[in-house]
């Protein structure tokens, strides 16, 4: 009899359910990883091969990798890599940038595939330590422990595809994707894109790293692909180059709000220490909003993806908050707001363990809601 308070096979199983709202936002856990290790290139690698469905052979997602350039990791960082809870970051002092709670990698792996396969390296691919999670053989009991990494072999795929393999790095495999709701690699590039581009805009847009999308069919005769480089996707649209169509691709279509007040620092107390957190206001330009239907030109309707406030944490984009919009209103897309704070608040704010929400940013009688509150009616007095 099994008198474990949480028997493994049972907690991974539930462990699935961790409330990812899609492929995108896994795998942008997996790109925190690699921003945290130093990476200046993050590639997104979409493998389909071709299936029988209904009748019909039809292109399906196979496997799901992430390839960076970061500084790799060594065996005692590998062996906990993969564990749940457990990680480099997990005291105060060390919780800096966007890691923290040790969840991440193995948390979103399991929410999208059955099995997780990483591979690292810190003297050349060719030496790279190997390890692994298998849900299906933690539920019949084959898997109980972690393998000790090891060395073995890059799979001649990933080398055949990406030429990118440098000193250091680490690739991770996703397999069996049975909880992708895409279910083509071009569907899962596409809907990731702007995602991306929005959470990581600042390191794209300051060059500190380079994220590239690239989907390819492993049946065919010969690999080929057109990768592409995801462009800042900036909501408050003050960035000088992003992915808005023309004419606002090099040009910012918004412009400061508020004049001296386009940026409001507070400091707040918590736990004996005071952090800031900074507030940002822009509202669209004139120029870009022509004639009576200006929401439905190409750059309109961009806007319109990005309705929201825009909550950043550790320069990463934990979430757009539309509880502050009336969503079927089209004047909502004309205006941007940023909310920006350090780690050390994660209480305060109530930022999830899969950094997709902070659930007190909301509250009412909060600060930030007199602050956005305000710009809300100022503008609608414009």
């Amino acid at each position: 009899m099994n008198n474990d308070i949480v028997p493994a096979s049972l907690a991974v199983q539930a462990m699935r359910d961790n409330g990812y709202k899609n492929a995108a936002y896994a795998i942008a856990e997996l790109i925190d990883n690699s921003i945290q290790a130093g990476a200046s290139l993050v590639e997104l690698l979409c493998a389909e091969r071709r299936d029988l469905v209904k009748e019909r052979v039809r292109p399906r997602i196979y496997q799901v990798a992430v390839l960076d350039n970061g500084k790799g990791m060594d065996t005692d960082v590998l062996k906990i890599a993969l564990q749940f809870g457990n990680g480099t970051n997990l005291t105060p002092e060390r919780q800096r940038g966007m890691g923290k709670f040790g969840m991440g990698l193995p948390s979103a792996s399991i929410s999208q595939c059955t099995k997780v396969e990483v591979w690292s390296w810190q003297d050349g691919p060719e030496k790279a330590l190997y390890t692994y999670l298998d849900v299906e053989q933690i539920k019949k009991q084959q898997q109980t422990e972690l393998p000790e990494p090891a060395p073995r072999q890059i799979p001649s795929l990933w080398r055949e595809v990406s030429d990118n393999f440098g000193p250091t790095g680490t690739l991770v495999v996703w397999s069996n994707l049975d909880r992708i709701f895409w279910k083509t690699a071009r569907s899962i590039i596409e809907n990731s894109e702007l995602l991306v581009g929005r959470m990581y805009r600042r390191f794209i847009a300051n060059g500190r790293t380079r994220i590239v999308l690239a989907d390819f069919d492993v049946d065919s005769p010969v690999l080929t692909f057109t990768p592409r480089d995801v462009l800042p996707n900036d909501p408050l649209y003050l960035m000088p180059r992003t992915s808005c169509p023309e004419p606002f691709d090099n040009k910012p279509m918004f412009e400061a709000w508020g004049g001296e007040h386009y940026e409001l620092t507070y400091q707040i107390e918590f736990r004996g220490k005071k952090h800031p957190v900074t507030v940002r206001f822009a509202v669209a330009k004139n120029e870009a909003r022509p004639g009576r239907n200006p929401g439905s030109l190409p750059h309109g309707q961009h806007a319109a993806k990005n309705i929201g406030v825009s909550i950043m944490r550790a320069d990463r984009e934990l979430e757009l908050d539309q509880s502050w919009t009336i969503q079927y209103d089209p004047v909502e897309r004309w205006w941007g707001i940023e909310v920006e704070f350090p780690p050390a608040l994660d209480e305060v704010f109530g930022v999830t363990n899969n950094k997709q929400a902070a659930r007190n940013f909301a509250e009412p009688v909060s600060w930030i809601s007199i602050s956005c509150s305000k710009v809300g009616v100022r503008y609608a007095r414009l």
